[in-house]
């Protein structure tokens, strides 16, 4: 008696079936990988955009920190020598001198100054040792170096995420080129359990990747 090594016919067109149904599961996993793909370059380039745009402004608040501490440092510098002369008038006892180097202070040296001598320095061993020890001798431009100072490095920080998304999303169109890879296999193996096998995996790798992408921010 013969061998039969052809399906029969009712076997050929279940077969015939499953292999359209894989084609046109294939076809949606490719189109549905395809359209995350392009979302996913979309959403890299823009954290791309937002963080040359973050280091561009932490370099702008870099330089003006440097300028402002510039500025503080000389008039720092001008304040130094102004109290240096008075105090060796002070010394000298030449007090027209003193009085005019002291009502001409400028700010904050000025008010740092009374409040220092209201401390009694000179009889007073826990004053501190000089105005530009008072609280009250606070520079504008100190302050606002300051202030430019925490700008940097908020946009520095702000860079650093948007560079981790950028990365994020850049790994989401890898993931999405394997399940086109995956979409791509299925039909071409002679076993149809291998041809569903891949398909299921490719399917549940976009599924995954598509869930992590939609929790993750985006612009």
């Amino acid at each position: 008696m013969a061998l039969e090594t052809d399906p029969s016919p009712p076997d050929k067109r279940r077969a015939l079936r499953v292999r359209q149904w894989l084609e046109l599961l294939s076809a949606v996993v490719m189109a549905a990988a395809t359209v995350a793909t392009a979302w996913s370059a979309y959403q890299s380039s823009l954290w791309n955009s937002k963080q040359t745009n973050h280091n561009a402004q932490s370099t702008a608040a870099v330089v003006r920190v440097g300028k402002l501490s510039n500025l503080a440092m000389q008039r720092t510098s001008i304040h130094v020598s102004l109290f240096v002369h008075w105090v060796s008038a002070i010394n000298q006892g030449d007090r027209r001198t003193a009085d005019f180097l002291f009502a001409r202070f400028p700010e904050p040296l000025s008010t740092a100054s009374g409040a220092w001598r209201a401390t009694s320095p000179l009889t007073n061993p826990e004053a501190p040792a000089s105005p530009f020890d008072m609280p009250e001798y606070v520079l504008a431009e100190k302050i606002e170096a300051d202030h430019w100072e925490n700008i940097a490095r908020s946009e520095l920080a702000a860079a650093e995420y948007s560079n981790e998304m950028a990365t994020r999303y850049l790994l989401f169109t890898i993931i999405y080129a394997s399940v086109l890879f995956f979409a791509g296999i299925s039909g071409k193996f002679r076993w149809q359990a291998i041809d569903v096998a891949v398909l299921m995996l490719g399917a549940l790798t976009l599924l995954t990747g598509v869930a992590v992408m939609l929790g993750s921010p985006r612009l």
